[in-house]
């Protein structure tokens, strides 16, 4: 790496000054390795308090960069022929309520639900298996809709711990046995986690509120497919250089088959959603508002309420990760688009001519 690495740590530097996180750990990697990154900054939202500073090993609670993991495991049982998009929820989940709801519903958020009606708790994995089981009841309890199906999208993160028991349902185990086995263990993801119970506390930070209360609640809820997973750049950098490798790992093995990666990556909506079986799509006006100007309409992403973005640029040969532990940067979307812009432009500027 070359004078980027300065430049891009000068530039979080300028940002955390600003008071969008006290902490940043960023990433740009193309097919083969790391390219740029930088860490800069601490936090004090530590199980034991304590100030700590960021840096490559620090692990961060992704928000919702989990659904993308989620819908990639999905991908791998539709690669197999065990599900399709077009499955009825209910043909899986017998209990689910609505006969007509189908699995890319879910992944894109029109299933009808009222995002602003949901009331479930979260399960406590102190409750093990049968708290999973409640608070997955208790979502086939909800009966109403406010929009039929398929016709609007309303952001339901629940969704997604839907498509969670779904696949365990499918695979016939846990899901953080399914994605061990199917994705990071093959892709070298040793650190990342869905469970919070193998979290190693003296790396793990915690979600910051715009009021400055850590969210140290989330090392006792148990695994969602929505909003779960624990991971650093580095690990969630190698899932994105299987999408710029077509499916391969760094060892050579296919993980995912070249067709799957190209599924994953499509606007599987029509254009209507910008919203592949995985990702968010920028498309030509970027209708999520987190997508750098620099990128390219084929990007694809998502972002986590924690103040945390992937994305993957196919014509770029790129794919980064933007990783804090604040929802207040989560508070104006415009932050990431800044924060792409730069990443991309040092990118460039580190490639060489």
């Amino acid at each position: 790496m070359g004078d980027g690495q300065e430049r891009l740590a000068d530039y979080l530097n300028r940002r955390v000054a600003d008071g969008w996180a006290t902490g940043f750990s960023v990433a740009v990697t193309d097919e083969s390795a790391i390219r740029l990154r930088a860490e800069v900054g601490g936090t004090a939202a530590a199980l034991g308090g304590e100030e700590r500073p960021i840096d490559a090993r620090t692990l961060f609670n992704v928000g919702s960069v989990t659904k993308p993991v989620t819908g990639t495991l999905l991908a791998k049982l539709v690669e197999e022929g065990e599900a399709t998009l077009s499955d009825k929820v209910r043909s899986i989940i017998p209990e689910y309520p609505f006969e007509d709801t189908e699995v890319f519903h879910l992944l894109a958020h029109t299933a009808g639900y009222d995002p602003a009606n949901v009331p479930v708790e979260r399960p406590l994995r102190a409750k093990g298996e049968e708290g999973q089981r409640a608070y997955l009841s208790s979502l086939y309890g909800i009966r109403e809709r406010i929009s039929p199906v398929g016709e609007t999208a309303r952001y339901f993160t629940e969704g997604y711990s839907i498509v969670m028991d779904l696949i365990e349902r499918v695979a016939g185990c846990d899901l953080e046995s399914f994605a061990r086995e199917t994705l990071l263990r093959p892709l070298g993801m040793d650190d990342s986690t869905f469970d919070p119970a193998k979290l190693d506390p003296s790396r793990v930070v915690f979600p910051v509120d715009g009021a400055g209360r850590a969210l140290l609640e989330l090392a006792d809820w148990g695994v969602t497919g929505d909003s779960g997973l624990y991971t650093h750049a580095d690990d969630l950098l190698k899932l994105g250089r299987l999408f710029l490798s077509g499916g391969c790992a760094a060892d050579g093995r296919v993980v995912l088959r070249e067709r799957t990666i190209a599924f994953l990556l499509a606007d599987a909506s029509g254009g209507r959603l910008n919203q592949t079986p995985a990702f968010w799509v920028k498309g030509a006006e970027d209708r999520y508002g987190c997508f750098g100007d620099l990128h390219s309409p084929s990007a694809v992403g998502h972002t986590g309420f924690s103040g945390c973005m992937l994305w993957i640029d196919p014509a770029c040969r790129a794919a980064g990760a933007i990783l804090t532990n604040s929802m207040t940067l989560h508070g104006d979307w415009r932050r990431y688009k800044r924060i792409n812009n730069r990443l991309l432009s040092l990118f460039e500027h580190e490639q060489p001519r």
